[in-house]
């Protein structure tokens, strides 16, 4: 019964945003949407090597902790929801039964990359959009997508681990996802070469996840990617991989969003107040999207 009403939800969720007309605005009362990144069948980053014999995926490591992040949400007293794009697990597996344990309403939109625009601001292009439409939907508190990197900047030796952030709504939220993270993970057992995790407001319509942060920023929701771990630093990996360890780094994530919400939750709001008004954010601002065919996104520029 349990996950049928599951099932209900997250199809009348879908349907609302397929049908939707304007921007619902968040207030600050609304719930915390916490989205898994990626889906079955493109799960994002893997581990380069095995630790324990297996090699972490950053699809399934979300769904196996993202249930330590909301309980202390949950605890704090604030409604979470916890969603992913694409496709439930398939029944009887593992997987299913960690996606059950987090109540995860999945929007059954997968994707392996391709581009698609906001069903509210049809200038806010991204694959996995419509995690960002869910938290508009729902009039979200903040919303926080869930990631781990794989990229080269470690090596380079610059601060490899970052919060993404809206430009508007977002920084404090990103700042405060940062700080626990600092002070309860980074160089706190994870190694990090004592460097710490940068805030990175993303708003370009060419970068990666900054459909996802303006599309919130539009709606007055402060949003973030949290990419501090990196699934090609062995040191990483292998704090990730241990399970007391792991859980410490999922409520890490769930303490910054109660610190957020505590301190900031009530602040004012920006909206965008002119949706044919474009912007850097908008589709077809960068030469990369000129060159794109998107269907039904508006050409603002």
């Amino acid at each position: 019964m349990r996950k049928l009403l599951l099932m209900i939800s997250a199809l009348c969720a879908v349907l609302t945003l397929v049908n939707c007309a304007g921007v619902p605005q968040s207030t600050g009362k609304g719930p915390v949407v916490l989205d898994i990144g990626h889906c079955i069948g493109a799960g994002g980053a893997v581990s380069a090597r095995p630790v324990k014999g297996q090699r972490i995926q950053e699809l399934e490591w979300w769904y196996r902790y993202v249930y330590y992040t909301k309980r202390v949400i949950q605890q704090a007293g604030y409604e979470v929801r916890v969603i992913n794009r694409g496709n439930p697990p398939e029944p009887g597996t593992e997987l299913a039964a960690l996606a059950r344990r987090a109540r995860v309403l999945h929007m059954r939109k997968p994707d392996n990359g391709e581009r698609y625009p906001s069903r509210y601001v049809r200038d806010r292009v991204a694959s996995g959009i419509i995690s960002a439409d869910y938290a508009i939907y729902s009039r979200a508190s903040c919303a926080v997508f869930l990631h781990h990197n794989s990229g080269r900047g470690w090596t380079r030796g610059a601060s490899p681990s970052l919060i993404i952030c809206n430009r508007h709504n977002g920084r404090r939220l990103g700042a405060c996802l940062a700080s626990s993270l600092e002070n309860r993970i980074l160089n706190h057992g994870m190694p990090n070469g004592g460097r710490g995790c940068s805030v990175v407001p993303r708003y370009v319509d060419a970068d990666r996840s900054a459909g996802w942060m303006n599309a919130c920023d539009d709606a007055g929701i402060p949003a973030a990617v949290v990419e501090a771990a990196f699934l090609n630093n062995a040191g990483h990996v292998a704090y990730l991989a241990d399970e007391a360890n792991a859980r410490k780094y999922a409520e890490a994530v769930g303490h910054g969003i109660v610190d957020y919400l505590r301190r900031y939750g009530h602040e004012r709001r920006r909206y965008r107040t002119d949706l044919s008004e474009p912007d850097e954010g908008s589709f077809g601002y960068a030469a990369e999207s000129r060159r794109l065919e998107v269907p039904g996104a508006w050409h603002l520029l």
